[in-house]
């Protein structure tokens, strides 16, 4: 059943990104006066629909994806052309047909987030805040970089960050990357390089500093020391017999205390208490019994229209900065292909997020059509900004290129895209096998 709700999910993502794109290449059309013969959701066998116009709108077998099928677009008679075909038009309408897909995938990401925005999302507060560092794990690549707990960050590879949701963009997206860090110390600027690692199953980079969490219970059990002394869920600790305490140290305090009262400050709703806790082993462990959380508080954002917008204009700018930035490195070999994720992960990504909330599942709907629309622009052939490639050579060069040139190009393209397909569908199977791409060798 889980197999078959993630794959559920992930059609209605697929499906929702796929028919605003064609839905932006249908009306480019139609305004164009270019006759639209097939508007498909889905690939192969028509399962049913229904004709409006000269169209034939329809559901096909498979649901991965859709098309449009335009009068003249890659059949068509040079000596019998009818003037509600593609190939009448001029360059500029034909650019403007191409371009409408991926821009409607851009659009539909601005107007998710726009939404979310005015209706309101719940984050964790200090993404808001400026990015000074509050905890740095040790023997993580921020410690062997000399960073240090109040250092102020300012730039990731010559990006400003405003706050805390800018840095772990930018760290999030550059896993097993060596990176130019600048930062603030004491009122004087300093930089330094460190190579951020991937500490997960998802390739999200992680340089080692956070901001300052707190730990909060998460269960109690019965009967346990934490229990006797009435620790309850959500309670938050501050410090243990005046030691601040984070969610680094917290373990190490308690077993190096096997019967010795520990003096707990907590915090529990408003209030702060204080609390007698005595560890006691249970087995090879040193505990309190409690079940442990790292804790930041949370607040939810609302925004007017204008600045919901505003905002989501914004966000979305960033966010294809970081695309664009990461294809940049893989060409340039500094970040691993390996990173790319195919239709499993991103079905993973999809179920996920759906538990998650609806929030942050159209999020994910956001980000997914972001992507698309963006490599969509990119000049491989077979895809739109291959075409809009080949029309703005021709339009400089002044002249068309031979449908046989074209046709050789296309190939080349589709050849390119099912090569492409092929490796993150294996690179999403290597990320499941226990040795990864080393699963597919035989020895």
């Amino acid at each position: 059943m889980d197999f078959i709700s993630t794959i559920l999910v992930f059609s209605v993502v697929l499906g929702i990104i796929v028919l605003v794109h064609e839905f932006g290449h249908f009306i480019a059309a139609r305004l164009m006066g270019v006759r639209v013969e097939t508007f498909s959701f889905g690939f192969g066998k028509r399962l049913f629909g229904k004709k409006i116009g000269n169209t034939d709108f329809r559901v096909s077998m498979f649901p991965l994806g859709g098309y449009v099928k335009m009068a003249g677009e890659d059949e068509y008679d040079p000596e019998n052309m009818k003037t509600d075909e593609f190939q009448t038009k001029n360059r500029a309408q034909k650019i403007f047909i191409l371009l409408m897909g991926p821009v409607m995938n851009i659009v539909l990401a601005i107007f998710i987030l726009t939404i979310i925005n005015i209706t309101g999302v719940e984050s964790e507060k200090y993404k808001s805040e400026p990015p000074e560092i509050g905890l740095i794990a040790e023997k993580s690549p921020a410690e062997k970089a000399g960073l240090q707990v109040g250092d102020l960050v300012i730039e990731v590879d010559g990006n400003k960050v405003e706050d805390w949701k800018d840095l772990e963009l930018q760290i999030g997206s550059n896993p097993d990357s060596l990176i130019k860090l600048v930062y603030e110390r004491e009122g004087k600027q300093f930089s330094t390089e460190l190579l951020v690692e991937s500490n997960n199953e998802y390739n999200i980079g992680d340089a080692g500093f956070y901001w300052k969490y707190r730990v909060m219970i998460a269960s109690v059990k019965t009967d346990s020391p934490a229990s006797l002394a009435g620790i309850q869920p959500e309670d938050i600790i501050y410090s243990i017999n005046g030691d601040d305490i984070t969610p680094f140290n917290i373990t190490k305090i308690i077993s190096a205390n096997p019967g010795n009262p520990l003096n707990f400050r907590i915090k529990r709703g408003e209030i702060f208490i204080e609390k007698e806790i005595t560890p006691h082993r249970s087995g090879e462990r040193v505990e309190i019994g409690v079940g442990l959380n790292q804790y930041s508080p949370m607040v939810t954002m609302k925004y007017g229209f204008f600045n919901a917008v505003s905002k989501s204009v914004k966000d979305t700018i960033k966010l294809t900065v970081l695309v664009f930035d990461a294809f940049r490195k893989m060409i340039a070999g500094k970040l691993s292909a390996k990173n790319l994720s195919g239709p499993i992960e991103i079905a993973k990504f999809s179920k996920r997020a759906f538990d998650s909330g609806l929030s942050e599942f159209f999020m994910l709907i956001a980000f997914i059509s972001l992507q698309l629309g963006i490599v969509n622009l990119f000049p491989i052939p077979a895809l739109d900004g291959g075409h809009l490639m080949i029309y703005s050579i021709e339009a400089v060069i002044r002249r068309e290129f031979s449908m046989k040139v074209k046709l050789a190009l296309i190939n080349i393209g589709f050849l390119i895209l099912l090569t492409l397909m092929a490796f993150v569908i294996l690179n999403d199977i290597a990320k499941n096998l226990p040795n990864g791409w080393n699963s597919f060798l035989p020895f």
